[in-house]
């Protein structure tokens, strides 16, 4: 049986991944253009007949110690020192230009923050740093960072931005001067690990190594809500990993130890919470109108899909449908497979995710499948079961026309690019502008501009391996993805010269 190869993907998609050296590497689907250029040179997608959807864009040494924490605003957030004069000439001249056609959104600035107890502030427009901040006194290195509202909101430009600390302080800035507007405490000095802003920007939810995930009502600056997780021993205190918003607000998740738990806001009830193989790093929420599911990244390699609702009437209470999307390795330590970030895709099909490992690639992946698997539900398992035993009793020629149809299969490796040798990546940060279309779509676009045609079962997006998905079974995570040379070299050059001048810079402090 021949796959489903059509994915539903936004049509400019950023990335940004942080290394343990201080290293910042970002990947886009657009080309990047000087300032001075952008009236002459349009802006082109990186589509090649290769099948590559994205480029290396940039690499630099932005930190001393490891890069903690990322997060990606749209554009119009002010760097540091800077005063909103600007954009409100801005806002004037485009309202002169009403009759000119909108211009997508495009990413503004980047948010790290790093073990060298600085936040950096970049401008992705133009590839340069905007601004450097100090966490103010005795509250130690940022673990965790995010703009309110987050750049998946609808409710306009950030305005501030969350900074999680080692003390277990959270430091609220207002963008407008990078001044500090509150310092929350809630937490334990163990540091506040995750923290995650409402879509409306209005409140946030943080976890915490002392077990605790708080409420905080931005608005006023205060803590709302604190919930303990019960601990297994006296002694130790669960850690909780990762928090997330589901896209409309009206449910959360968060992770510790190898538990998932997923709640209603409304109701606060859980509506998830199961206890995973293996420790689970981050989750995020995929989904639309017909589900919400929530996917995981492990140490252990593996990449569960689970479902987020509420339970059926006719449905046990211990039941729960979910798939293993990708199945976790055979070995006792998962090394470079490890699963270290995983973050959802805005716009596209609702369940695109990008993932790290510990082994520095970076993939953008497709789980509609393992949605629709799960939809379906036993019933029609066991109709598509016994319409397989009745088709196998016909003649060979009935077989070879069934093997043409399409088959769904539980992940899509949409493409999947690796920085450099040996970079150990620690956080990832996504955005995306969500005007819908598809990889046929991009097919078709990449046979006009090339004038050769392809075979019409290729995809125009292939795997990371160059191979194409045609068994409905789950994708083995230690299977070896091959990746294009020349881009692994230019990733390895880049991020060379970026620890060159890191070294350079920590010599010329010393002296």
């Amino acid at each position: 049986m021949a796959e489903s190869n059509t994915s539903t993907i936004p049509s400019r998609l950023v990335i940004v991944a942080g290394t343990y050296d201080g290293v910042l590497a970002g990947w886009d689907t657009v080309e990047h253009v000087r300032e001075q250029d952008k009236n002459d040179i349009e802006l082109k997608l990186l589509r090649r007949n290769d099948g590559r959807y994205l480029k290396l864009s940039f690499a630099m040494a932005a930190h001393e110690g490891s890069v903690r924490c990322l997060d990606i605003a749209s554009a119009g957030v002010s760097p540091p020192g800077s005063s909103d004069d600007a954009s409100k000439k801005v806002k004037k001249r485009q309202r002169k230009q009403d009759d000119e056609p909108e211009a997508p959104p495009e990413p503004g600035a980047l948010l790290s923050g790093g073990f060298d107890e600085t936040i950096n502030v970049f401008n992705l427009q133009k590839h340069c740093q905007a601004g450097e901040l100090k966490t103010p006194n005795d509250l130690g290195s940022p673990l965790c960072c995010s703009f309110a509202p987050p750049c998946s909101s609808s409710s306009g430009p950030p305005t501030h931005a969350l900074i999680g600390t080692t003390s277990g302080k959270i430091v609220l800035y207002k963008k407008r001067d990078w001044s500090v507007q509150h310092v929350l405490a809630g937490h334990d000095e163990g540091g506040v690990q995750c923290l995650a802003v409402h879509p409306t920007g209005k409140m946030a939810l943080t976890g915490g190594r002392d077990g605790k995930v708080c409420l905080w009502d931005l608005m006023k600056g205060r803590l709302a809500f604190v919930y303990k997780i019960p601990s297994k021993s006296k002694v130790r205190k669960e850690t909780v990993n990762d928090i997330v918003w589901c896209n409309d607000g009206t449910r959360y998740a968060f992770c510790h130890g190898s538990k998932i738990t997923a709640r209603d806001v409304a109701s606060g009830e859980d509506l998830l919470d199961v206890e995973m193989p293996s420790r689970v790093n981050q989750i995020a929420f995929i989904g639309g109108p017909e589900g919400i599911f929530l996917a995981a990244g492990c140490d252990d390699g593996g990449l569960p899909v689970l479902e987020v609702g509420q339970l059926e009437e006719d449905e046990d209470a211990d039941t729960r449908r979910a798939i293993m999307a990708i199945e976790p390795v055979d070995r006792v330590v998962a090394g470079d497979d490890r699963l270290k970030c995983i973050r959802s895709v805005e716009g596209g099909s609702g369940f695109l995710v990008v993932t790290a490992n510990s082994g520095g690639i970076v993939s953008l992946m497709d789980l509609e499948g393992a949605a629709r698997m799960m939809l379906s539900g036993p019933d029609r398992d066991d109709e598509e079961a016994e319409n397989n035993d009745s088709e196998s009793e016909g003649d060979s020629s009935d077989s070879d026309v069934d093997s043409n149809e399409e088959v769904e299969v539980a992940v899509q490796i949409l493409d999947s690019v690796r920085l450099g040798s040996g970079a150990r990546i620690t956080d990832i940060s996504v955005w995306s502008f969500g005007e819908n279309e598809t990889n046929e779509d991009i097919n078709e676009e990449e046979e006009e501009e090339g004038g050769e045609e392809e075979d019409d079962e290729q995809p125009a997006i292939t795997a990371g391996n160059g191979k194409k998905f045609n068994k409905s079974q789950p994708q083995k995570s230690n299977s070896t993805i091959e990746l294009d040379a020349a881009a692994v070299e230019k990733a390895r050059k880049l991020v060379g010269q970026a620890k060159k001048k890191q070294r350079k810079q920590k010599k010329k402090k010393a002296s």
